[in-house]
């Protein structure tokens, strides 16, 4: 409690240039339940005499009950400014009280006073993933995309779904992902939102690197037709590709874990075993469409090697590193 009153003192002297002079506030008139239920604070906003309420417990019913005991506070103290103090706002309490004229305060987030026609929005900050979180399939295709030469920067969130074929609410949740981490920045352009990479080529694989992973989930043995726009070369035939590495045995292909069922059926294949000689491969089903990054129905580099880096076989490990020296990372 004390440090979310040190937060909305710096907050409000950041965002007005002024000091609110807050003080811990107790007084023993005021009736036990409003002790019990809440912490305040005394200080002056734009030289008015200003009381700051924060909720040691914010339940169902809440914003509903807090204008009865603000109309309470402000009989027994003669404070009309009397602002409810947050941590964070949750969109549905933050509309509740702007639906019911209740100001508020969360620090680096948003500062509402309706008596004063106050209303001060910032962007709340999103929580950045943990050291050890790893990125979602969306997030590692679009970062990779822009590691291989595409230049994505400026495109709205329409185009950046059409182009990896998703969703726009998984590209918006890529977008936060990144603009958290300060890999991109938040640009908005009319009502669009917009990528703008903050980082790039070496300073971008630097700070995405730990949070890269294979995106390999399963691999099957099958027997079966498998057209290379439908299965693009993966794993060590992909390899074979781009290094000196000699070719599998059978073809090892890859396609979107998603899409497995559908195309088990459409192309009837078949489980595949070790003493069959035709029409056998490795399929590896992933996380997001290798098709998305392809060129020539092979894999791209950067996928290939995040598949192929902690290979059991040290020749296939060394070849997974010799995919990035043309990047000169």
């Amino acid at each position: 409690m004390d440090a979310l009153g040190e937060a909305a003192e710096a907050y409000v002297h950041h965002a007005f240039g002024m000091r609110m002079g807050l003080t811990p506030f107790v007084d023993a008139g005021l009736p036990h339940f409003l002790l019990d239920r809440y912490r305040l604070w005394r200080g002056q906003l734009n030289g008015e005499p200003v009381l700051l309420v924060a909720m040691r417990s914010l339940g169902q019913g809440a914003t509903a009950e807090f204008i009865k005991h603000r109309d309470l506070l402000r009989r027994h103290l003669g404070i009309h400014l009397v602002l409810l103090l947050l941590d964070h706002v949750p969109a549905a309490i933050r509309r509740q009280m702007v639906e019911r004229q209740i100001g508020f305060l969360a620090p680096g987030a948003q500062l509402y006073v309706p008596e004063a026609l106050l209303d001060l929005r910032e962007r709340a900050p999103t929580r950045p993933p943990a050291a050890t979180e790893q990125f979602g399939p969306t997030t590692q295709m679009l970062v990779l995309a822009n590691l291989l030469g595409e230049d994505l920067d400026g495109a709205n969130l329409t185009q950046l779904a059409e182009r990896f074929q998703v969703a726009i609410m998984s590209m918006s949740r890529t977008l936060d992902e990144l603009e958290a981490l300060r890999i991109a920045k938040p640009r908005h352009v009319g009502r669009q939102r917009r990528l703008q990479l903050a980082v790039r080529e070496r300073d971008l694989w630097q700070a995405v690197a730990g949070r890269l992973q294979s995106p390999v989930r399963k691999v099957r043995t099958v027997r079966g037709n498998l057209p290379d726009h439908v299965a693009p070369l993966a794993g060590e035939s992909a390899l074979a590709h781009y290094t000196m590495l000699s070719e599998p045995r059978f073809p090892h292909r890859a396609i979107p874990a998603a899409r497995w069922k559908q195309l088990q059926q459409t192309l009837e294949l078949r489980t595949g075993f070790a003493f069959d000689d035709d029409e056998r491969a490795e399929l590896e089903t992933w996380s997001y469409d290798p098709r998305a990054l392809a060129r020539d129905a092979v894999v791209d580099r950067l996928s290939l090697h995040l598949s192929l880096r902690n290979d059991p076989d040290e020749r296939v490990a060394q070849a997974a590193q010799q995919l990035l020296e043309p990047f000169g990372w």
